[in-house]
């Protein structure tokens, strides 16, 4: 845990299985790391932890539980609820503690009420809150289901005007507890916490220092090399680490880390030695699909030299460097590959079909912009036809008339999720950018990311794209 939490290691189903295969070891640790601060630490573990003492279901874990439902009593995720509920009644004492802590009980009562386990004080505590809220108090009493509550609500019923809209709510506990049959508990889903990561992951290399990549670099596994080299990807790295990635990009032995060493020095590709080093790639015909596709992303802003363009054309036609052809046409900006990219909104390689849909938004393609429409209701594609959808949608392109064509985009996509709107937003801005406009919603951003990659759905999973662009998973950016 502690060296996920640095970013060393990452959150994949090799790590939850280290763990969770060795429960009677694993869960004092687990609740001696819950208990330190980690404020400090790169990646934040507390969605990580709350999953496994959930598969877990120890008693041990409340602590935890019940600090994660004191730091928002007000809102208090569902799978934290069937968390505790699921613990019973050791979860009486902790909580009502908590109650007496607090100055809101927020839906701390709420929470009581679901564990459904006779306590007296329970009763009271529920019954007090008639005075205070009847129409919760009557709801938590309702799913409670205990009948000695019975007077206590008849006698609130007394006093309740008959316009309040307590008063039906009261009705019906009384009708419910009097037949001495509660609402059926909701049976949650039996929960599988493999569901929620993936089988292999890499590390939050993001969150390390360059020294720390560096010696990754130097010892890590093929996988953890091009991962490095594509967290660079977008930025300017130091010197040393822009001497490295070349050392890789030329002598790695393993290509993939080769195409992403080539890829991650983009933003200095118009520096002499970088560029004549990418451009001999493209020369030699003994070169490599993965270092090509590397270079031409690369090269992208460049297909003004014929043998860029050349060059990712070819990869184009080899289906193993299509996706990273698509790329590069897209980055390009450059409308002569616009014949390309509505061929394969369809394709069935999720990966071409993503770059597809980018480069109808970043060529422009105002025609193609209904196609993507569908895209709104596929949780895998839906952020990037959005963003790509801001780019392309018919409509003025003016600093005065970009609220209507959010509104538009809204309409369309049958509203925004979380942070939706966030993301269309920078979209609007890049197109009002690359027409020559200053930005309008985010103006005192100097930079903004070449190409954001978005969220895959309305509500954000963990290992969803992050909402704010960085091209980086949830869990490893704004959810960290």
């Amino acid at each position: 845990m502690e060296a996920a939490a640095h970013g060393y290691v990452a959150v994949d189903h090799r790590f939850l299985k280290a763990i969770l295969d060795r429960p009677e070891q694993a869960i004092s640790d687990l609740v001696r790391f819950a208990a330190a601060d980690h404020h400090d630490e790169a990646v934040d573990l507390e969605q990580t932890l709350l999953d496994i003492f959930r598969s877990l279901s120890t008693p041990q874990a409340l602590p935890f539980l019940v600090a994660t439902v004191r730091s928002d009593p007000h809102d208090v995720a569902d799978e934290l609820v069937e968390s505790l509920v699921a613990l019973g009644s050791a979860a009486i004492e902790p909580l009502l503690e908590l109650l007496n802590e607090l100055s809101d009980p927020g839906d701390v009562p709420f929470v009581l009420s679901e564990l459904r386990v006779r306590d007296p004080r329970i009763l009271e505590m529920l019954q007090q809150r008639l005075a205070v809220d009847p129409f919760d108090a009557a709801l938590c009493l309702e799913i409670y289901g205990d009948p000695a509550a019975i007077p206590a609500l008849k006698d609130t019923l007394g006093r309740i005007p008959d316009d309040d809209r307590s008063r039906r709510q009261i009705e019906a506990t009384l009708e419910s507890l009097a037949s001495n049959i509660a609402p059926a508990a909701e049976s949650p889903e039996p929960f599988d916490i493999w569901e929620l990561y993936p089988d292999k992951d890499l590390p939050a290399l993001d969150k390390l220092s360059d020294a720390e990549r560096l010696a990754m670099l130097e010892r890590g596994s093929a996988e953890i090399r091009a991962g490095v080299a594509e967290s660079y990807g977008g930025s300017e790295p130091p010197l040393a680490v822009r001497a490295r990635l070349l050392d890789l990009a030329k002598s790695d032995p393993d290509l993939a880390v080769r195409g992403a060493a080539w890829e991650a020095l983009g933003e200095i590709s118009d520096e002499p030695e970088v560029r004549r080093a990418m451009l001999e790639v493209l020369r030699d015909s003994h070169s490599s699909i993965e270092e090509k596709g590397g270079v031409v992303v690369a090269l992208a802003q460049q297909a003004d030299n014929p043998l860029v363009t050349k060059a990712i054309e070819s990869l184009y036609d080899e289906p193993r460097g299509r996706a990273k052809a698509l790329k590069a046409m897209a980055r390009s900006l450059d409308r002569r590959f616009a014949a390309f990219p509505p061929k394969h909104l369809d394709d069935s390689d999720p990966e071409i079909k993503r770059q597809a849909i980018w480069g109808v938004g970043y060529l422009g393609l105002s025609s193609e912009a209904p196609r993507l429409e569908p895209f709104f209701a596929d949780h895998e594609f839906r952020s990037d036809a959005l963003f790509a959808y801001a780019l392309s949608v018919p409509g003025d392109t003016s600093r005065g008339r970009v609220q209507a064509l959010l509104n538009k985009i809204e309409d369309a996509a049958d509203g925004f999720g979380v942070d939706e709107e966030t993301l269309v937003k920078i979209a609007l801005d890049q197109r009002l950018m690359l027409h020559g406009a200053k930005p309008v919603f985010f103006p005192d951003e100097t930079e903004m990311e070449e190409e954001p990659q978005p969220v895959a759905s309305s509500k954000v999973g963990r290992n969803d794209p992050c909402l704010c662009g960085s091209g980086k998973k949830y869990k490893k950016c704004c959810g960290a």
